[in-house]
């Protein structure tokens, strides 16, 4: 297989760790002024004038059970992006779970008036920093940025970075949760990308095969996975769909048949 490493040229790269390093120096700021909980407030006003529908969405589109179903529909045409994300899936759960458990952090439900904000979806409380979501949606949409040409860049990045923002727009999460949980998914995925082209092992085809079981899986779920946000139902659904089918006849079908080849000669 001739696909069988992401590129990583600068002008992929380079734009990627710029915007890691904007969104690290953000939360310096911020951490520094002490104005975490004002731009919460502001951002979370602000983000009212838009529907609420749109939000839920938005941060349904960075729950881990959506972006293993982009990163499946992706691969499914660059079959280089399964180990990276099984990789990205593996140092991403480490990163946010160890994360969440070595800060603790309180969420703004548990620090603010509750009427002094606005609330979609759940009410959360603790766990706050990083942010899970702002990961994923970060560090999927880098993979996929990484698997196209670059003039996809800058829309993928600014509609992952929406999906980050939507955290704060259904106030779950703090700014500085957020820019780092940002961050750091751009910084792992470009890290993941990288340990696949350095390392041989990880482009075996049992590597790939275990990912893109594991997306599949994912991809099969969706649709009767509870995200616990409102009118997200019909974007999980169509979204398994327009999924699975492209992975059945670009990835799965073609390699069944090629199995079946050796076979049908004898």
């Amino acid at each position: 297989m001739t696909d069988t490493c992401l590129p990583l040229a600068r002008r992929h790269l380079l734009p990627l760790l710029v915007a890691a390093a904007l969104l690290l120096l953000f939360a310096l700021v911020v951490a520094l002024t002490g104005t975490n909980a004002a731009l919460f407030l502001m951002l979370n006003q602000d983000a009212g004038l838009l529907p609420n529908a749109l939000w839920a969405n938005l941060t349904f589109t960075a729950d881990t059970v959506f972006a293993m179903s982009l990163l499946l529909l992706v691969a499914s045409f660059r079959p280089a992006l399964f180990a990276p994300s099984l990789l990205l899936l593996i140092l991403g759960t480490l990163f946010v779970h160890g994360g969440k458990a070595l800060f603790d952090a309180a969420r703004p439900a548990a620090v603010l008036v509750s009427d002094s904000f606005q609330i979609i979806g759940p009410v959360l409380r603790h766990h706050s920093f990083p942010s899970g979501h702002s990961f994923t949606a970060l560090g999927a949409w880098t993979l996929v940025i990484l698997a196209v040409p670059p003039r996809g860049l800058m829309p993928l990045l600014t509609l992952a970075l929406l999906a980050a923002a939507s955290r704060i727009a259904v106030g779950a999460h703090w700014p500085l949760d957020v820019l780092v949980g940002s961050a750091c998914g751009i910084l792992m995925a470009c890290l993941s990308a990288w340990l696949v082209q350095a390392s041989a092992w990880l482009r075996r085809p049992a590597v790939l095969f275990s990912s893109a079981a594991l997306l599949t899986i994912a991809a099969v779920y969706m649709p009767f996975f509870d995200s616990r946000y409102p009118d997200t139902r019909l974007l999980a659904t169509v979204m398994a769909l327009v999924t699975l089918s492209t992975a059945a006849a670009k990835f799965w079908w073609p390699r069944v048949r090629q199995a079946k080849t050796p076979s049908s000669l004898d």
